[in-house]
Formats: C-alpha cells, sequence, structure tokens
C-alpha cells in the first residue's frame, strides 16, 4: 500500500482537477488512468486502491462546482485560478527545494481569494 497516498494526492491534487467543464474532466480522468498504471507498475498494487478516494474527491467538488455555480462571478473565477496557480508554483518550486512553501498551510487564501471578489463586486 506504498502508492497509495502518493496517488491520491498526485489525481487530487494535479493542475485541473478543479476547474474547467466536463471535456476538461474527462480528459484528467484519462491522464489519471494512464498515471494510475505506471505508478501501479513502479509502486505495487496499493495504488490500484486509489480510485475510490479520488472518485469520491473528484466527484464532490464537481457537484458543489454545480451547486456554487450561481454565485461564482467571473472576477471570483479569476482569483480562484491566480491563487491556485500561485499554490500549484509552490508545489512545483517544493520539488526543486524541498521545505520552502507550505502549500497546505496556503489552502485558506483559496476561499479568500473568492470572498475578496465577492465582497469587492457587492462594494462596486
Amino acid at each position: 500500500m506504498v502508492g497509495l497516498g502518493t496517488l491520491i494526492n498526485v489525481a487530487c491534487i494535479a493542475a485541473g482537477g478543479l476547474v474547467g467543464d466536463y471535456s476538461t474532466l474527462m480528459l484528467k480522468g484519462a491522464l489519471d488512468a494512464i498515471i494510475v498504471c505506471a505508478m501501479t507498475a513502479s509502486m505495487g498494487r496499493g495504488c490500484l486502491f486509489s480510485a475510490l478516494p479520488v472518485g469520491v474527491l473528484q466527484g464532490s467538488m464537481t457537484a458543489l462546482a454545480t451547486l456554487l455555480h450561481p454565485i461564482m462571478t467571473e472576477a471570483a473565477l479569476a482569483n480562484l485560478s491566480l491563487v491556485g496557480s500561485m499554490l500549484v508554483f509552490c508545489v512545483g518550486v517544493n520539488l526543486i527545494w524541498p521545505r520552502t512553501f507550505k502549500p497546505a498551510n496556503m489552502l485558506p487564501s483559496v476561499v479568500i481569494a473568492v470572498v475578496y471578489a465577492l465582497i469587492a463586486q457587492a462594494v462596486a
């Protein structure tokens, strides 16, 4: 079960998991399947068991996005995309220089960016 946690993190944190239409999500699913095959070959069959948690997390995010669609404005989506891209960049920097950033501690910034955009729109 060595690869279980690694593959869950790779599949759920990878860019494109939260933003996009159904065609983007289908493409990400196909790419995740290729990653599962490669990681199962290198890390063992524990990777296969990641399908359930990944499916539940990504499915619940898709359902939540459907519910939040009416209140998400263009500015809120732009802020969400900007902050999310910065967090992905921080993960990449950590691959080069370990323990430079702690992106998990920065996750509340995504919510703050969306709330800031909604407040700015309400004031204007």
